[in-house]
């Protein structure tokens, strides 16, 4: 980011159609990333009358959590559209959450259960295999479209959880947490403002965050019409805990083992910055310190925060509608 490319390639982008990026992606991901489309192999003679579907990240390893999670639930959707036995490999494929610290190797498999009773050695000694790929992008059935309705998001919690659940250490450690800050959650907003490099990045063709004086004007308006006791708020980004710490004080409430990004320069997205540093050593305990935020928040019963992919993800992890919710809707970088 940053590079004369990328900003040529926004300024282009800002001017052409979404029909018409969709086209170019089509392209270029065919001729840039040739390994990384969907692609039908054998590994062996085991298993013949079924069909199974190998979900796969990309390989830069610059998806966070909830895009893989969620980009994982999408592929399930299309594996069970078309009768595939589906599984997630993130062992053979690599994300930023492989810990060689784990005993588990399945990067999946430190937080989700799998969708299938199959193991990944048996599959890979079957016939029909499927490698997942970028083409999964241009498949969009209208429940994984973003959309923060209650009933939407009803449906896509259904479609998620019957297939797969958290795994128990992570169910443990999200109920010991609770314990541990002392949070009513029936009287407890929720707050989830993304800063570092989506504020600086403004990645195109992402939602526009809010700023802080934004989020606390629908704050005030929460705090003002309901009766909420604390504030839990969720951010990676120092500079936003400073500014609601210091307008809400012991009302705001984070998690035992926050820590937050203080000197991102906005070079590059922090899943290739040093600054994620400043979240963790582990990259295990990373993701498992966010989902356990996400979960929290989906068990809250109120909500405000910006249009992302962690909203969304922790929205359909809520099992019953927020008794209010708030999610911003400021238009796109780039556009």
């Amino acid at each position: 980011m940053g590079t004369l490319k990328t900003k040529i390639r926004k300024k282009l982008f800002s001017v052409m159609s979404d029909k018409t990026i969709d086209r170019f992606y089509r392209v270029y991901y065919r001729v840039r990333y040739p390994k990384e489309m969907q692609k039908k192999c054998s590994f062996g003679s085991h298993n013949p009358d079924k069909t199974f579907y190998v979900i796969r990240p990309r390989t830069d390893c610059t998806e966070g959590l909830m895009s893989l999670f969620m980009n994982v639930a999408k592929n399930m959707h299309f594996a069970y559209e078309h009768n595939y036995e589906p599984i997630i490999d993130f062992e053979n494929y690599q994300t930023q959450y492989i810990d060689n610290s784990r005993s588990e190797k399945n990067v999946w498999e430190y937080y989700f259960t799998q969708p299938t009773k199959y193991t990944l050695k048996e599959i890979y000694q079957s016939k029909n295999v499927i490698l997942s790929g970028l083409n999964i992008q241009w498949y969009k059935p209208a429940l994984y479209e973003v959309n923060f309705s209650d009933d939407i998001l009803r449906q896509l919690h259904d479609d998620i959880f019957t297939k797969i659940k958290f795994s128990n250490d992570v169910m443990r450690a999200t109920k010991e947490e609770i314990s541990k800050i002392g949070l009513n959650l029936t009287k407890t907003l929720a707050l989830y403002l993304r800063g570092t490099d989506y504020i600086k990045l403004k990645p195109s063709g992402h939602p526009v965050q809010p700023t802080v004086e934004q989020a606390v004007e629908v704050v005030e308006k929460y705090l003002n019409q309901y009766d909420i006791e604390k504030i839990f708020l969720i951010t990676e980004d120092g500079e936003i805990y400073e500014k609601i710490k210091s307008k809400y004080g012991d009302k705001c409430v984070i998690t035992s083992s926050d820590t937050f990004i203080k000197n991102y320069d906005g070079k590059d997205y922090i899943s290739h910055h040093q600054s994620i540093n400043d979240l963790g050593n582990s990259p295990y305990q990373r993701g498992l310190n966010y989902l356990i935020k996400l979960i929290i928040l989906s068990e809250c019963e109120y909500f405000i925060g910006g249009n992302t992919m962690g909203s969304w993800a922790a929205c359909a992890f809520a099992e019953q509608p927020f008794k209010a919710k708030y999610v911003f809707d400021l238009g796109m970088y780039g556009k």
